[in-house]
C-alpha cells in the first residue's frame, strides 16, 4: 500500500515540475492568460474526477495528475505575468512576497482542508476547491490596463 501511495505523490509531483519547461513554452507561445486559463481548466477537471473516485485508486491518481499539471500552468504562467508587471529592480522582492503568501495560503489550506475532510469528506473539499479556483477565470479575464505589456503570443 506504501509503494502505490508513493508512486501516486510521484505522479502528482511529476505532473507539477517536470512538465514545468513545457508548460513556460506554452507561456511564451501562447500567452500568459491563456496559460492560466488551461490550468485553471486542468485544476477544474482534476477536482471533479478526484472528488468522484472514492476509492478507485487509478481514477484518483490521474485526478492528482490533472492537479499537478494544473498548478504548474498557474504556476508558470502567473509568475511570468506577476514578475513581467513590476519593474525589474523589484521583481525579486515582490516575487519573493508572492512565494511567501502563496505558502502561507497553502498552510492555511492544509488546516482547514483537515476540518473539511473529518467533517463532510473528500467530495466535498474537492468541490470547495473547485470554487476557490473559479475567481482566477474573472482574474484571467480582465481588461489589461493600456501601457502594461501583456505578452499574449
Amino acid at each position: 500500500m506504501l509503494r502505490l501511495v508513493g508512486i501516486v505523490l510521484s505522479l502528482h509531483i511529476a505532473g507539477m515540475y517536470a512538465f514545468s519547461p513545457v508548460v513556460g513554452w506554452l507561456t511564451d507561445r501562447l500567452g500568459r492568460r491563456a496559460v492560466i486559463l488551461g490550468g485553471v481548466g486542468l485544476l477544474l477537471a482534476a477536482c471533479a474526477v478526484a472528488g468522484t473516485a472514492g476509492h478507485h485508486t487509478p481514477r484518483l491518481s490521474v485526478g492528482l495528475v490533472l492537479l499537478g499539471l494544473g498548478w504548474s500552468g498557474t504556476m508558470v504562467a502567473g509568475s511570468t505575468l506577476l514578475s513581467e508587471s513590476v519593474p525589474a529592480g523589484v521583481r525579486p522582492s515582490v516575487q519573493g512576497f508572492s512565494d511567501l503568501l502563496m505558502g502561507l495560503a497553502g498552510a492555511g489550506a492544509a488546516v482547514v482542508s483537515g476540518f473539511v475532510m473529518q467533517i463532510a469528506g473528500y467530495p466535498v473539499l474537492t468541490l470547495l476547491a473547485a470554487v476557490a479556483t473559479v475567481p482566477l477565470v474573472a482574474l484571467a479575464l480582465r481588461p489589461v490596463p493600456t501601457g502594461v505589456p501583456d505578452k499574449e503570443g
